[in-house]
């Protein structure tokens, strides 16, 4: 797929983004200098050669382009009238930590310091992260769910392979590790081809896939 029609079909263009929440790009922007909205996951830009019976025009048009999930943040925004980056963060920590709860819930959690006593340090570093949009280009939708997922299924991933080196894991620790790679498995992105080789898919999925011999139901 080409890198246009990659971007066309997984993300929002700024035009597109605004209409679905009813702004426009003056307020995205102020939401962005206020650190409540993220920035964008990719910056395109076209150098435009036209050609017509007028004439040759030349341009260079400048896109920029979101993840879908971020409907729901905007919104989120606008609900709660949101101003100020702290009340932007409070939503932020109490979406990341019920989701924590409900994959705990579910048997799926890790005892990485990061999840435990850590946790506030931990959430306000990722809080920075989200804002730069590095969640924006990993995760599929950008979703803070999908943040969490992608936080939680490394770290347990991490603890059992000991950081994807040993030569094999343990019968009764398959299906822990099955349940993160799981978890991944919905959260990350697809990646355009250029980046597949370098993703997390690689090194998290499919890679551990092959070297553990496992499968994903």
């Amino acid at each position: 797929m080409r890198l246009s029609e990659y971007l066309k079909t997984n993300f929002y263009d700024t035009q597109e983004l605004c209409s679905f929440l009813k702004i426009d790009s003056t307020q995205l922007q102020l939401w962005q200098d206020n650190s409540l909205f993220p920035n964008a996951s990719y910056n395109i830009e076209n150098q435009i050669k036209c050609s017509s019976y007028l004439g040759l025009y030349e341009c260079l048009e400048i896109t920029d382009y979101y993840p879908r999930g971020l409907i729901e943040w905007g919104q989120t925004l606008v609900k709660h009238a949101v101003t100020q980056s702290s009340h932007a963060y409070e939503l932020f920590q109490q979406k990341y930590v019920t989701t924590l709860q409900s994959c705990a819930q579910k048997g799926i959690c890790s005892q990485d310091d990061r999840f435990l006593d850590d946790l506030p340090e931990h959430i306000q570093q990722v809080w920075q992260q989200f804002l730069c949009s590095k969640y924006g280009v990993i995760s599929q939708n950008g979703l803070i769910e999908e943040v969490v997922y992608i936080d939680l299924g490394r770290a347990i991933v991490d603890s059992i392979t000991e950081d994807r080196t040993i030569p094999s894991i343990a019968i009764d620790q398959r299906g822990q590790l099955h349940d993160a790679i799981k978890l991944l498995n919905r959260a990350l992105s697809h990646h355009a081809t250029h980046e597949r080789s370098a993703s997390l898919r690689e090194k998290y999925i499919d890679s551990l896939m092959q070297k553990y011999d496992l499968s994903i139901c």
